[in-house]
C-alpha cells in the first residue's frame, strides 16, 4: 500500500498543502490566499490567526480532494516564510500583528545598529548585511515605539514556531536554517552570537530553540485532527524556511548547485560546502544539510510585481480569464510574447518592496523607465518579467566576483508555469536552466523533511534522489543573451543614477509623510 507525505507551505500571500507519494508524485493540492496589511508606506503586517485558519482549511480540503485515507499520510512538515517577527506573551498569543519580512519600518534602528557595529563586522559575524528585513531591527523598533506591548513579550519567534504550536507542538522551535534571521546568530559556528546578544541587550532564551530540520517533534492530537483532517497520531516534523525547503525540493544537496525561485519573493541561492568569507552583498544561512551553507540573494518583490500588475492593471484580463475559464497570467503572458527582447527599450526596476540583495536600499522604489507613445501594454508586461530576471542577474554577478563555482542552475517557483518567463531567465542569465518536475518545490522540500523525520528516508540526499525529478532543460539563445547584456548594463546604470542623486531617498521620505 502506497505511503504519502504532506508538505504544507505557509507563504507570504497564501498557504498550500500538497500530498506526495515517495517518488515525488503529487496526488492532491489546495491553495488559499490570505494576503497582508499595509498600515503605512513601507509597513507590512499579517494576521496570523487568519493564516492558521486558512492552513487548517487548506489541509482538510487537500485530504478530502485526494480521497486518500488520512492514516496513509505518514508525516507532515512545514515550509514557512522566513524572518517574520512574531512576539508572543506567556499564553502563546501574539501581542501585536506579525511583522512581515517585507516590512521596512526599522530604518532608523538599523542606523543605530550601524553606529554600534560596522557593516563588515556584522556580516562577518551573522552572515547578514545590515538591513530592515531581519528580526533585529524590528525588535529594536518595537522596543522603542511600542514599549508597553514590548513589556508583554515572553518569546520572540518566527512563523515556523507558531505553526508548529498550532498543530500541537509544545515548545517554541526554530529550524537551524531560520536561526540566522534573528540577526544575532553566528552562521559559521551554528550557535548564538553572545557578543551581539550582549550588545543589544537580548537573551537567547527569548527566541525559538534552534533544532535540526526533519526532526519529529510531536503527533497530531484529537483537536488538531478535527481542524486539519490529518489522522490522530500522524507525526509532526520540524520543517524549514520556505526558501531552504525550496532548495531541498529542487535537489540542492551538493555544493555548486544554484537554485533560482521566483515566487512572492525571489531567491537566488548557491549551495556550498566552502567556508563563507566575503559575501559581496549576499547573505548566508545554514543549509539544511549539516556543514553546508546557502549563499543567498533576495528580491523582495519578484513575482509579486507581476501579481501587482494583475491586481491593479489587469482587471480586463481577470474578467476575461473567468469568462474563458483560464488563468489571468496566461492571458498576460500571451501579450508579453507580442513584445521583443528588451521590451522595446522599457526598463522595469522591480523595487516595489525596496531593494534587497545586493544593494540593500530600503528607500528604493519600483519604476518603469524609457516609456514613449510608441510603447504598448505588451511592452510593460514583458518589462516586468525581464526586470525581475535582471535583478536576479545582479545577484549572480556577486557569485562570479567572489569566485564561487556554479555547476548547475535550476529554476523553480510559480513563475516556472510561464514558458516565456523560463526562456527569459535562461537568456538573461546566459546559461542553461533545469526545471524540476514538481514546481511547488517548497512543499516538496517540506515533504522530504517529513520523510526523513519519520524514517522513510535515511538522509536528505536519499529523499532528494527519490522525490526530485528534472522535467526540462532550457538553453539560452545567444543573440537574445547579447541583447540582455546591454539591457543589464542599462539596468545597473538606471539604479545607480537614481540612487546616487538621492531620488530614492527623497521619494521615500515624501511617501512617509503623514
Amino acid at each position: 500500500m502506497t505511503d504519502y507525505l504532506a508538505g504544507v507551505d505557509l507563504g507570504t500571500t497564501g498557504v498550500r498543502c500538497c500530498l506526495f507519494d515517495l517518488e515525488g508524485r503529487k496526488y492532491s493540492e489546495v491553495y488559499h490566499e490570505y494576503g497582508s496589511n499595509y498600515p503605512m508606506p513601507g509597513w507590512v503586517e499579517q494576521d496570523f490567526e487568519q493564516m492558521i485558519d486558512q492552513t487548517f482549511i487548506t489541509c482538510r480540503e487537500t485530504i478530502s480532494k485526494s480521497e486518500i485515507e488520512p492514516e496513509r499520510i505518514k508525516g507532515i512538515a512545514f515550509s514557512a516564510q522566513r524572518s517574520c517577527f512574531c512576539p508572543v506573551d506567556r499564553n502563546g498569543k501574539l501581542v501585536r500583528p506579525m511583522i512581515s519580512w517585507q516590512d521596512a519600518r526599522a530604518q532608523k534602528q538599523i542606523e543605530e545598529v550601524r553606529a554600534l557595529i560596522s557593516e563588515n563586522e556584522y556580516i562577518n559575524e551573522t552572515g547578514l548585511p545590515l538591513g530592515t528585513t531581519w528580526l533585529l531591527g524590528k525588535i529594536l523598533w518595537m522596543r522603542e515605539n511600542e514599549p508597553r506591548l514590548y513589556e508583554k513579550i515572553d518569546r520572540i519567534v518566527q512563523c515556523q514556531d507558531l505553526i508548529l504550536r498550532a498543530f500541537g507542538g509544545d515548545d517554541w522551535l526554530t529550524d537551524l536554517s531560520c536561526a540566522a534571521f534573528y540577526g544575532v546568530w553566528n552562521v559559521r559556528e551554528t550557535q548564538w552570537n553572545e557578543r551581539l546578544l550582549s550588545l543589544f541587550q537580548l537573551q537567547k532564551e527569548t527566541f525559538g530553540r534552534p533544532m535540526t530540520s526533519g526532526t519529529q517533534i510531536a503527533v497530531v492530537n484529537a483537536e488538531v485532527s478535527k481542524k486539519s483532517g490529518f489522522a490522530i497520531g500522524t507525526p509532526l516534523c520540524l520543517g524549514a524556511g520556505d526558501q531552504n525547503c525550496s532548495v531541498l525540493g529542487m535537489g540542492g544537496v551538493r555544493s555548486g548547485l544554484a537554485t533560482i525561485t521566483l515566487g512572492t519573493a525571489g531567491l537566488a541561492i548557491l549551495s556550498t560546502d566552502r567556508s563563507v568569507s566575503d559575501l559581496g552583498g549576499m547573505f548566508c544561512t545554514n543549509h539544511i544539510v549539516p556543514n553546508m551553507w546557502e549563499i543567498e540573494g533576495l528580491s523582495n518583490a519578484a513575482a509579486s510585481s507581476f501579481r501587482w500588475f494583475r491586481d491593479e492593471l489587469g482587471l480586463y484580463e481577470s474578467f476575461k480569464a473567468k469568462e474563458e475559464g483560464t488563468s489571468v497570467y496566461s492571458l498576460l503572458e500571451r501579450q508579453a510574447t507580442e513584445s521583443t527582447p528588451g521590451s522595446k527599450g522599457i526598463l522595469f526596476l522591480p523595487y516595489l518592496a525596496s531593494a534587497a540583495t545586493p544593494r540593500w536600499n530600503p528607500s528604493a522604489r519600483g519604476a518603469f523607465l524609457g516609456m514613449t507613445f510608441a510603447h504598448r501594454r505588451c511592452d510593460l508586461i514583458r518589462a516586468i518579467l525581464e526586470g525581475v530576471a535582471l535583478e536576479v542577474r545582479d545577484m549572480m554577478e556577486v557569485w562570479k566576483r567572489q569566485k564561487y563555482p556554479v555547476e548547475t542552475t535550476r529554476i523553480g517557483g510559480g513563475a516556472t508555469k510561464s514558458q516565456i518567463w523560463n526562456q527569459i531567465q535562461a537568456d538573461v542569465y546566459g546559461t542553461s536552466v533545469q526545471i524540476v518536475r514538481e514546481q511547488e518545490t517548497a512543499a516538496l522540500g517540506a515533504a522530504i523533511l517529513a520523510g526523513v523525520g519519520v524514517g522513510l528516508f535515511s538522509s536528505y540526499a536519499e529523499g532528494v534522489d527519490s522525490m526530485v525529478q528534472i522535467s526540462e532543460t532550457i538553453e539560452p539563445d545567444e543573440s537574445r543573451h547579447q541583447i540582455y547584456e546591454d539591457v543589464y548594463q542599462l539596468y545597473v546604470n538606471a539604479y545607480e543614477s537614481l540612487a546616487n542623486n538621492g531620488f530614492f531617498d527623497k521619494i521615500a521620505k515624501f511617501q512617509s509623510q503623514k
